[in-house]
């Protein structure tokens, strides 16, 4: 009767990690050119191009996007890689999720409490954005997925799902 699709694609900023990486791989590249043109161009031609090489995958080569696709009561969640490679991240029906509510909401702090709560960010990572929290339990195991979803969304959840969601 709720056959619906909808489904959220989001940018997201890269992490940390890989924000040193891109300044790591500019730092190097400069330093094999500056090597490549004072010191010996026939020895330090082929590392030289191997570091820029590697400078030009990391910052061109390492954006992201998630998509959180909800069917029927299920939840997909897959990264997109530069807008060509897609990976799966995970997929859960809405029978094994406890709650979805914002950040910082008092629904959370029993999972928050938890020393053994394993924990995923699959939002933009972004200020001045709306985030919530899926409380999600399988087999045992307390995830806290923090994700961006938008009003639809969360209007297609609360159809069939309107006691598990929080606004």
């Amino acid at each position: 009767m709720y056959d619906f699709q909808i489904t959220v694609l989001l940018e997201a900023r890269p992490d940390k990690q890989t924000l040193m990486l891109r300044y790591a791989s500019l730092a190097v590249a400069a330093l094999g050119l500056l090597a490549c043109i004072w010191i010996n161009p026939l020895l330090w031609a082929l590392p030289a191009a191997l570091v820029i090489f590697w400078w030009w995958r990391m910052w061109f080569h390492t954006n992201m996007e998630y998509e959180y696709l909800y069917f029927d009561g299920t939840i997909d969640i897959d990264k997109v890689i530069d807008k060509r490679k897609r990976k799966s991240i995970m997929s859960f029906h809405m029978n094994d999720v406890i709650q979805i509510a914002p950040v910082g909401d008092s629904l959370l702090e029993s999972a928050h409490q938890n020393p053994k709560t394993k924990y995923m960010d699959l939002s933009s990572r972004k200020s001045n954005r709306r985030v919530y929290e899926i409380v999600l339990q399988e087999a045992g195991e307390t995830t806290c997925i923090r994700f961006e979803p938008d009003d639809r969304f969360l209007d297609g959840i609360s159809v069939k799902y309107g006691r598990k969601v929080k606004r």
